[in-house]
């Protein structure tokens, strides 16, 4: 009797996005601790966000070590919006994690969100991450989101963040990626027209990320344009007139 056949437990494949700009000193650690990860990714598409230091260079030279790698160096500095759409346009996996410069993903991170997506069941999965202030240790695992009803979560602020998260390229594809209008909250504003659009999302009790506060400017500090973009992002027909 020949012997029942094997379940399929393979995992979908992944590309990763890595938007940079300025950010020579540390992007050669989010790179490695992708190329680390077990499974590894197909492509690592790191996008040179027009930047003035050496980055571009260092992107060049880990392209030129690993064949996984892709550098894209653009002529000028477009946002991180419009950086992430070019490496996304460049994708061919099912699954894209779009991870900052500046941070880095975790050993067992891409295991544990591509066991998150529950073989299609759910097209954003989202992780914790562990908040990194200079050169001190990591804080403790956190996640702006309970898990609970997604809507509400996105209602009070940017609960979800690029690198300790991974989605579906269909979704990318389908709400036209990110918003290049949005040179901060645009990963708030497109986890929104995700769920607008009917994405599924799931929280894993994973940390799978360090978030990492290094040296250079980060737009993000502006506070009057992140009080505009947050207006902007509040006004989306999915979240108003949600009683929270």
């Amino acid at each position: 009797m020949d012997p029942a056949p094997l379940p399929h437990t393979s995992r979908p494949t992944y590309d990763v996005v890595i938007p940079c700009y300025n950010r020579a000193h540390v992007v050669a650690d989010a790179v490695e601790s992708v190329l680390s990860q077990d499974p590894a990714p197909q492509r690592v598409i790191v996008v040179d966000d027009g930047s003035t230091d050496d980055s571009a260079a260092v992107i060049r030279a880990l392209a030129a070590t690993h064949d996984t790698v892709e550098a894209v160096v653009l002529p000028r500095n477009v946002g991180a919006s419009q950086a992430r759409n070019t490496g996304a346009g460049l994708s061919r996996a099912p699954w894209i994690a779009f991870l900052d410069s500046d941070d880095v993903w975790l050993p067992g991170a891409a295991q544990a969100l591509l066991d998150g997506t529950g073989h299609g069941a759910f097209e954003i999965v989202v992780g914790h991450f562990a908040r990194v202030e200079g050169h001190e240790a990591p804080g403790a695992p956190e996640c702006g989101w309970d898990g609970d009803c997604i809507r509400r979560g996105l209602a009070s602020g940017g609960v979800v963040g690029p690198s300790w998260s991974i989605v579906s390229r269909a979704i990318v594809d389908r709400i036209g990626g990110f918003d290049p209008s949005f040179h901060n909250c645009n990963d708030w504003h497109f986890y929104t027209r995700a769920a607008a659009a009917g994405a599924r999302f799931v929280r894993i009790n994973h940390c799978v990320a360090l978030y990492r506060t290094v040296a250079g400017s980060r737009l993000v500090n502006d506070t009057a344009i992140s009080a505009r973009n947050a207006l902007r992002v509040l006004a989306h027909p999915y979240l108003t007139g949600l009683d929270i």
